[in-house]
C-alpha cells in the first residue's frame, strides 16, 4: 500500500511538472486490495464466493486449533499467527492440504495438518474465501470468463515470483491482457561504505546525513533502511532524530513530517486505543487500582483539566489495592475531590455503572459494536480537544475496527459481552497501524517496505555478516523437506542468500546516491562487513562520515552556549520546608533532590502495589501502636498489665477499621492474616520494650517545628521516651528490611533521627531505631543503652553540625545534582534534573 501511495503521487507530481491541472486517477492498486475489487465486481453471480476477512479467519483458526488442542488451551494469539501466515505462504506456493499431511513427520505438523483440514472444511461448505485463497479464486473466475480484466496490468514491488501470482499473469495474458512488470530505475548508483563503533553511532550518523542533503536541497527525498523495526522502532526513530533534528527532545516546535518511520504500532498500543479498550473492559469485570488510575489521568475521557482527578488518583493509591468495580470507585471517592474534572469524571463513571446493569446476557456482534461507541461517546472518548490529523486518522482506524466487529456476525451470530471484548481486544492487539504523513523528506524504513520505492539518496545500516543475510524464517508448522521441494522461502540456506542478494540490489538501485554501513560491535559482540557487500562494487569514499553523538554532549565545549547567571534564589525569611528530616538527608546524598522535594514540593509517586502495600502494611503497624501506647505508660505499668491480647486486639481493631470498609473477598483475607501478623509483632515489641531500662513514654507522634538558617521543617516524632533523670530519648519505628541506625564507621546511616534531636529543646540520652517486622523485632541506636555514653554528647554535636550544614546549604540554593548516583535512583527526577542528558553529555 506505500508503493501505491507513492506512484499515485509520482504520476501527479509529474502532471503538474508539465502544467497539467486535472487528470484522470491512475487505477495504481495495492495487489490484496485489487484482488478484492475482483472478486466483488463478481458479486451476485451465483457460486461466487464470499469474501471472509482477516479476523473472521483468525477466529476461524483458532476453534479449529483448539478442537485439536481440547480445552486445556488457555491463549492461542501467536499459534493462530503462526498457523495463518503459513497458510498463506502454503496458497501462494500452491502446495496442498494432502501434502502438508502427507509430510508431516512431528506433532507440531500433525497438529497444522488436521487443523487446516478443518479450517478448510469450513471454507468449503460454507463457499468463503480467505485472504490465503483469494488470488486462486480470482484466477478461477477469470477462467471462467465471469470476471474480465481489460488493457494493460503491470506489476511493482513483488519481491519474489510467487506461483500463485504467476498462476494469475498467466489467466490474464490468456485474456488478451498485456502483462508487464514496471521498469527498473537502470540507474548507476554511487555507493560508498561507512563503519561505527556501534549500532547507535551508526543510526545517528544517518540522522545527520539526512540533515546535511535537506539542507543542502529541501526537496529532496531521503531514505534510512534498518533492520529490526518490527522489535523496537521507536529506539532506531529516537537515534536518526538525534542526528536529523539535534535538540528535538528540548525542542518546543519539532515538526511531526521531519521522519517518518514505516513501522506502526499496534493498535492497542496507542494510548488513544488503549483508553478506549481499558474503560470497555470495565463493563465486565473490576480494574485493579493501576488501570482506574491510568483512566483517572487520562485526557481522553471527560473534560480537562485533570488535576482534581490527579488528586483523587492519590487518593486511590493510598487505598488498598483490589478489582474495583465503577460502583465501588464512585462510592470510596465521591466528596473527596470538589473540582468540575473530578466530578464529571465521577459522573460517567456512575453511567457506565448503570450501563453494566443494562447490558443484555448476548448479543449479535453489529450490536456490541453500536453499544460500545455508545459507551465511549458517554465517556466523553476521545477527550475535548481538537484532534490532529494522526489522532483524527486513528479515530477512524478504530471505528474501522468497530465496523469489522461487527461484520463477525458472518462467522459468529452471537456473542458474550466477555467474548465480543475479547474479540475487540485481538483485533487490536493483531492490527498495526501507522498515520499517513504525505510531506515526509526522511523516511525510516525495513528492507521489505523499501523495495520497489525510488530516492535521491539511500543509507542502508546494520551490514554485518550476522544480518545480511538476514535469518531465515521457513515455517514451523510444515516439513522442511516438503518446503525444499516446493521452493518454498527459506526452505535452503541458497534460497536465504539469493533473496539477500537481490534485496540488497533492489535497493541499491533505488537511489543515485547509497550509503551502506556497518558497525563494529553490537552487544559487546564484534562483527565483520556483509560478503553481500562485495556484490555492489562500492566506490571510494571522501572523508567518513562522523557521528555527531548526543546533542547535550555537544554544548559542553560549545562557544555559542553560555552560563546564565540564574541561580536559585537564597532563603529569605523563614520559609517553610516540605518532606521533613527526609529532605536534609536528601541534601547529603542529592541536594538537587532536595531542592525540588524540600522547596518545589514536588512528590514522587510510588508504583500502585498489588496486594497490601508496603506503606500501608508499615502505616497499620504504625496505627495499631499509637493505640497500644496512647495512655503513655511506663515499663513498670507495661509489665504490670495482664490483658495484653485483649488490649493488642483492641489497637489492631482500631488499626484496621477503616480498611476493612470497602474490601473484596480476596482483600478481606489478605488483611485478616495482617492481623495476625500484626497482633504478633505487637506482643513481641511489648516483651521487648518491657525488659529495657526504665522508662516513661512521654509523647506519641508529636509533631514540632525545627527553625535552623532560615528554614521552618515540620517535623514528627513517632515516640518520646523520658528517663529516670529527666533526660529524653527519641524513637522512630521502622517497619520494613531492619534498619540499622550507625554504619561500621559508627556514623548515622540517615540523619533523620539527629534532625529530631536538633528541634527538641531538652536534652537528648539516647536515639535509636525500633525496627518491628517479621524478620526482627528489636532496637539499634547510639547514646544511653546502646553505646558509649562518655563519647555521646561530643558525637551528638558533631552529628548536629552535619544537619546544621545541610540547612545552611539548602538556604544558600545548592542544588547540584549527584552525578553518580544511579540511572534509576534519578528517574523520578529526570524530567526536571535532566540527569540522562547529563550523562550523556559527558
Amino acid at each position: 500500500r506505500r508503493l501505491a501511495r507513492v506512484l499515485k503521487q509520482a504520476h501527479a507530481q509529474r502532471q503538474l511538472d508539465r502544467g497539467v491541472l486535472a487528470w484522470r486517477s491512475p487505477r495504481i492498486h495495492a495487489w490484496p486490495d485489487w484482488l478484492d475489487a475482483l472478486l466483488r465486481s463478481a458479486h451476485g453471480q451465483e457460486g461466487t464466493p464470499t469474501r471472509i476477512n482477516r479476523y473472521h479467519s483468525a477466529l476461524l483458526w483458532e476453534r479449529c486449533l483448539r478442537r485439536e488442542l481440547g480445552d486445556d488451551a488457555v491463549t492461542l494469539g501467536n499459534l493462530v499467527r503462526l498457523a495463518r501466515d503459513t497458510w498463506q505462504r502454503l496458497a501462494d506456493w500452491d502446495v496442498g492440504i494432502r501434502d502438508v499431511a502427507r509430510h508431516a513427520r512431528s506433532a507440531d505438523h500433525k497438529l497444522f495438518a488436521a487443523a487446516a483440514g478443518r479450517y478448510l472444511g469450513q471454507l468449503e461448505r460454507n463457499n468463503w474465501v480467505d485472504d490465503a485463497g483469494l488470488a486462486g479464486c480470482v484466477a478461477a473466475l477469470l477462467r471462467d470468463g465471469r470476471i474480465g480484466v481489460q488493457g494493460r496490468v503491470t506489476f511493482a514491488g513483488f519481491d519474489r515470483d510467487r506461483p500463485s501470482v504467476l498462476r494469475l499473469r498467466e489467466c490474464l495474458s490468456g485474456l488478451g491482457c498485456e502483462v508487464a512488470d514496471a521498469p527498473e530505475a537502470g540507474r548507476e548508483s554511487a555507493v560508498t561504505v561507512q563503519v561505527f563503533e556501534t549500532g547507535e553511532a551508526e543510526l545517528r550518523a544517518a540522522g545527520a546525513w539526512a540533515r546535511g542533503r535537506l539542507e543542502s536541497d529541501p526537496g529532496v527525498r531521503l531514505a534510512i533502511v534498518a533492520g529490526g523495526l518490527e522489535r523496537d522502532a521507536e529506539h532506531s526513530a529516537r537515534l536518526v532524530r538525534e542526528g536529523l533534528m539535534p535538540g528535538y527532545r528540548v525542542s518546543r516546535e519539532v515538526p511531526a513530517e521531519a521522519l517518518n518511520v514505516s513501522y506502526g504500532r499496534r493498535l492497542s498500543h496507542y494510548p488513544l486505543v488503549a483508553v478506549a479498550l481499558l474503560w470497555l473492559r470495565w463493563l465486565a469485570r473490576g480494574l485493579r487500582a493501576v488501570d482506574v488510575g491510568q483512566l483517572l489521568r487520562s485526557p481522553l475521557v471527560g473534560i480537562a483539566p485533570v488535576a482534581g482527578r490527579a488528586r483523587l488518583e492519590l487518593r486511590l493509591r493510598s487505598m488498598p489495592d483490589r478489582d474495583w468495580l465503577p460502583a465501588m470507585v464512585t462510592a470510596a471517592l465521591r466528596g473527596k475531590e470538589e473540582s468540575p474534572d473530578a466530578a464529571d469524571w465521577l459522573h460517567r463513571v456512575a453511567g457506565l455503572s448503570k450501563a453494566r446493569r443494562t447490558l443484555p446476557s448476548s448479543a449479535t456482534p453489529a450490536a456490541w459494536a453500536i453499544m460500545f461507541d455508545d459507551i465511549l461517546r458517554a465517556a466523553g472518548w476521545p477527550g475535548e480537544g481538537s484532534l490532529d490529523s494522526a489522532d483524527f486518522q486513528l479515530v477512524n482506524r478504530w471505528r474501522d475496527l468497530l465496523n469489522d466487529l461487527a461484520r463477525m456476525d458472518l462467522v459468529s451470530p452471537r456473542m458474550s459481552l466477555d467474548a465480543a471484548l475479547q474479540q475487540l481486544e485481538s483485533m487490536a492487539a493483531d492490527a498495526v497501524f501507522q498515520p499517513e504523513a504525505e510531506l515526509t523528506r526522511v523516511h525510516l524504513l525495513g528492507p521489505l517496505e523499501a523495495a520497489g520505492l525510488d530516492f535521491d539518496g539511500l543509507w542502508v545500516t546494520g551490514l554485518t555478516a550476522s544480518q545480511w543475510p538476514p535469518h531465515p524464517n521457513p515455517s514451523a508448522l510444515v516439513a522442511r523437506r516438503l518446503q525444499e521441494q516446493a521452493g518454498m522461502p527459506d526452505a535452503t540456506p541458497a534460497d536465504t542468500v539469493a533473496h539477500a542478494r537481490r534485496m540488497l540490489r533492489s535497493l541499491v538501485g533505488g537511489a543515485p546516491e547509497v550509503v551502506c554501513s556497518f558497525p563494529l560491535y553490537a552487544d559487546d559482540a564484534e562483527q565483520t562487513q556483509s560478503e553481500l557487500l562485495d556484490l555492489l562494487a562500492p566506490q571510494a569514499a571522501g572523508p567518513p562520515l562522523p557521528d555527531p553523538g548526543w546533542f547535550a554532549a555537544g554544548l559542553v565545549n560549545s562557544p555559542a552556549v553560555q552560563e546564565a547567571a540564574d541561580r536559585v534564589p537564597g532563603v529569605v525569611g523563614e520559609e517553610r520546608l516540605a518532606g521533613g528530616a527526609g529532605t536534609l538527608q536528601n541534601q547529603l546524598v542529592d541536594p538537587f533532590a532536595a531542592f525540588a522535594g524540600g522547596r518545589l514540593a514536588i512528590r514522587t509517586l510510588d508504583p500502585q502495589a498489588q496486594g497490601l502495600p508496603a506503606l500501608l502494611r508499615g502505616n497499620l503497624v504504625h496505627d495499631a501502636l499509637y493505640r497500644l501506647y496512647f495512655d503513655l505508660p511506663s515499663r513498670s505499668e507495661i509489665r504490670a498489665w495482664t490483658d495484653v491480647p485483649a488490649r493488642i486486639e483492641r489497637a489492631v481493631d482500631l488499626a484496621f477499621a477503616r480498611h476493612e470498609q470497602h474490601a473484596d473477598e480476596v482483600l478481606r483475607r489478605l488483611l485478616a492474616m495482617e492481623r495476625r501478623r500484626v497482633a504478633g509483632l505487637l506482643g513481641e515489641f511489648l516483651q521487648i520494650d518491657g525488659s529495657r531500662d526504665a522508662f516513661v513514654v512521654d509523647g506519641i507522634e508529636r509533631k514540632l517545628e525545627f527553625l535552623e538558617a532560615g528554614l521552618r521543617i515540620e517535623l514528627r516524632i513517632d515516640r518520646i521516651d523520658r528517663l529516670p533523670d529527666g533526660r529524653i530519648v527519641i524513637i522512630d519505628y521502622k517497619t520494613g528490611t531492619e534498619k540499622k541506625f550507625l554504619d561500621r564507621h559508627g556514623e548515622p546511616r540517615d540523619i533523620q533521627l539527629v534532625a529530631y534531636a536538633c528541634a527538641v529543646e531538652e536534652p537528648v540520652a539516647a536515639l535509636a531505631l525500633a525496627n518491628i517486622d517479621s524478620r526482627v523485632v528489636g532496637f539499634h541506636g547510639a547514646g544511653t543503652g546502646f553505646s558509649d555514653e562518655d563519647d555521646w554528647p561530643a558525637q551528638l554535636e558533631a552529628w548536629a553540625d552535619t544537619v546544621r550544614g545541610a540547612c545552611l546549604a539548602i538556604a544558600h540554593g545548592d542544588v547540584s545534582i549527584n552525578g553518580h548516583q544511579s540511572v534509576e535512583a534519578a528517574r523520578p527526577l529526570n524530567l526536571v534534573s535532566r540527569f540522562t542528558e547529563l550523562c550523556n553529555a559527558g
